[in-house]
């Protein structure tokens, strides 16, 4: 059996490609090693430029809302609806590999929430400080009842949660708010509600309904304003039968899961990558891109010395 050689880069400070749900994947269906060196396929992220050194295959991999290059990756993972031959939209909701999806549909699902009565109002986990839509909402909810906060910011429980979903569980909300909104950009926040028993308070992709039943989601994008959705959330919260009724719609449309809880998929995918050419397409123009990602950032140095701004710059 032929090994196949994988190196990750230019992912996230932090970042271990041993637990990687990716890799984690990978290596229930293929015969993949992890490697420092002559990598015969590089998974890269948009963290870095590493990945511009390295003239075999390249993947392109993200759970941001980015998207891919295709002038400098040969294949694409991540949350567009492209219709392409070198990319896959796998948003990150569907490979909770740890997870047993089967409990999200009915009958299963009513089980789960007669185990896990609602006792508490909303909760909120959140460790991107930088998603002020997210936390202005947080603010605004939390003057007509307090929202528990377990995780980073603005937390007001004694600290960050050990567990995310046991926190959840006896919530009747949970405020499920993307760092960002776009097309198909949804990441597991909204899963994670699901997976707790909660109605999401959502905010991200202007699809949703592409993905879940839009009946069992409070969508801030169906609502005129903050105060509208509000209005709704104080409506559900102090009307019990009304309640029930939305949490008892199923959480995909017709009770049937979207195609991409189907592994089969991503099988294919990188069957056909394997087995694709052993050379990025990318070779002949690597060179040009690194000259031009580094006048980049020196004319950005340059004005940022000359504004004296401090911050971070997003190339």
């Amino acid at each position: 059996m032929v090994l196949i050689k994988i190196k990750f880069v230019d992912h996230y400070n932090g970042f271990n490609p041993e637990s990687d749900r990716i890799f984690t994947f990978l290596k229930r269906h293929f015969p993949v090693v992890l490697t420092e060196s002559d990598p015969d396929f590089i998974i890269y992220s948009s963290w870095g430029s590493e990945h511009l050194h390295y003239d075999c295959p390249k993947i392109f991999y993200t759970g941001e809302n980015h998207r891919p290059n295709f002038f400098l990756c040969d294949y694409a993972l991540g949350f567009d609806f492209l219709n392409r031959t070198d990319y896959l939209r796998v948003p990150l909701y569907s490979i909770l590999w740890y997870y047993d999806f089967s409990t999200l549909l009915f009958p299963k699902q009513q089980q789960i929430l007669d185990q896990n009565p609602k006792t508490k109002f909303c909760c909120f986990v959140a460790s991107n400080a930088g998603a002020m839509e997210r936390n202005n909402f947080f603010k605004k909810l939390s003057n007509y009842l307090p929202v528990d906060s377990g995780g980073k910011v603005l937390n007001n429980v004694g600290g960050p949660v050990p567990d995310k979903i046991q926190f959840m569980k006896p919530y009747k909300f949970c405020i499920a708010y993307e760092n960002s909104s776009y097309p198909g950009y949804v990441t597991e926040k909204i899963m994670d509600c699901f997976i707790a028993g909660c109605i999401p308070i959502y905010w991200g992709s202007t699809c949703i309904e592409k993905d879940f039943n839009p009946k069992r989601i409070l969508n801030r994008l169906d609502y005129k304003s903050d105060e509208e959705l509000i209005a709704e959330i104080k409506y559900l919260n102090e009307n019990h039968s009304a309640y029930n009724e939305f949490i008892a719609q199923p959480i995909f449309t017709n009770n049937q899961f979207t195609e991409y809880f189907d592994e089969s998929r991503l099988v294919k995918f990188f069957e056909k990558i394997f087995n694709g050419p052993s050379e990025s397409r990318s070779k002949g123009i690597r060179k040009y891109i690194g000259l031009s990602l580094r006048f980049n950032k020196m004319i950005y140095s340059r004005i940022k010395k000359k504004l004296g701004y401090t911050g971070r710059v997003w190339y």
